[in-house]
C-alpha cells in the first residue's frame, strides 16, 4: 500500500509534468488507475485478516473484485458529474495493477 501511496504522490507532484510524449499520456491518464488496482487489493488483503477473514489469493475472485470497483468508478459519476465520461481502458489499467500486485504477492511469498 505504501509503494502504490508514494508512487502516485510522485505521479501526481513530478511525473505528469515530467514525462514527455508518448508516455505523457499514460502517466496523465492511465497510471494512477494502475496504482489504484494494486493499491486496492493490498488495501482489501491488510483488512480481511484483522476482522478475521483469510486473505483471497485467487486471481480470477481479484480480477473480479476490481471489476467491480471498475464498473462502479468508472459509471457511478455519469449520474452526477457532468461531461464525466466511461473509459473502458481505465477498466483495462485497474486489472494492469492487480496483475502487479498478484505478482508482488507471489514474488514475496516465496521469499518467505
Amino acid at each position: 500500500m505504501a509503494a502504490a501511496a508514494t508512487l502516485y504522490l510522485l505521479n501526481n507532484l513530478l511525473l505528469k509534468t515530467a514525462v514527455s510524449p508518448p508516455l505523457d499520456r499514460f502517466f496523465t491518464g492511465y497510471f494512477n488507475d494502475v496504482l489504484a488496482g494494486l493499491f486496492l487489493l493490498a488495501f482489501l488483503n491488510f483488512w480481511l485478516p484483522l476482522w478475521g477473514l483469510r486473505p483471497v489469493t485467487s486471481p480470477w475472485k481479484l480480477a473480479l473484485f476490481l471489476l467491480g470497483c471498475g464498473l462502479f468508478w468508472e459509471t457511478a459519476p455519469l449520474f452526477y458529474k457532468p461531461g464525466a465520461v466511461c473509459d473502458p481502458w481505465d477498466m483495462a489499467a485497474y486489472l494492469a495493477g492487480g496483475g502487479l500486485y498478484v505478482f508482488f504477492a507471489r514474488t514475496w511469498l516465496r521469499r518467505q
